[in-house]
């Protein structure tokens, strides 16, 4: 079943445009015809059974009723990322969304081997926006993922959080530093933070400004600065939406 979002609260009956990439995607990819039947996640993040009214150059829509899901993490999990060579930033948020991330924030860390100005943030944010949207359709998400830049690790503020997980390498060994000790006491509905270093790892200067917070490993392997995310997200994810066993 196809997903769309829109900016706008439905409900049943209610008449709906879709236009621009969307309408274009309906018409020329999924060669919608009316009748034709999908998802649409509204302005409340309600998911809505929605079907093809009209076809014309937007593409004109009846909500026909909610749909009963509940696909989004127990908890919000915002990721503070540094930027990454290459294409490795785009698989990582791609992957991040499916797997549950709620934000993305971009900070300036010591050793980051990409550097952009505004302009070129600017433009990377439009690209960005696209992937984590895309893969939200993809993953039948109610939330599109927020992403931005923020400023470097000594000037960010982390007290709107109940934990901030610093994924540090020197934990690699000590069995005592999992996400899962780290998150004893998180309830449900709580907001944490992930945050992980570039390719070249956290300097001593961010290590001792993150050290105050959970500290922990990401299993027994150092892995590359793309998995960090996903193993934790991974781990968050069987913590708290694995049914307990009998």
């Amino acid at each position: 079943m196809q997903r769309y979002f829109i900016d706008q609260a439905l409900q049943p009956d209610q008449l709906f445009k879709i236009t621009s990439e969307d309408a274009h995607h309906m018409k020329n990819v999924m060669r919608f015809r009316p009748e034709d039947t999908f998802h649409v996640v509204d302005q409340k993040q309600t998911t809505y059974l929605c079907e093809v009214a009209e076809v014309s150059q937007d593409i004109d829509c009846r909500a026909i009723s909610p749909v009963d899901e509940s696909p989004e993490l127990p908890i919000e999990v915002t990721i503070y990322c540094p930027l990454l060579k290459g294409e490795k930033f785009d698989w990582m948020i791609q992957k991040a969304t499916e797997l549950g991330a709620h934000e993305f924030l971009i900070y300036e860390a010591d050793r980051s081997i990409v550097r952009l100005d505004d302009k070129k943030r600017k433009k990377r944010l439009e690209r960005f926006s696209k992937i984590v949207k895309e893969a939200s359709e993809q993953s039948r998400r109610q939330v599109i993922p927020h992403i931005d830049f923020v400023p470097a690790v000594k000037n960010l503020d982390f007290d709107a959080y109940s934990r901030l997980l610093f994924a540090f390498e020197g934990n690699a060994l000590n069995p005592a530093k999992s996400i899962q000790s780290a998150m004893s006491g998180v309830r449900h509905g709580s907001r944490i933070a992930f945050i992980f270093g570039p390719e070249g790892g956290f300097s001593e200067v961010e290590t001792e400004q993150l050290s105050k917070h959970h500290s922990i490993r990401l299993g027994p392997r150092i892995l590359r600065a793309e998995t960090a995310p996903l193993y934790a997200l991974s781990a968050i994810s069987y913590s708290f939406e694995t049914p307990a066993s009998d």
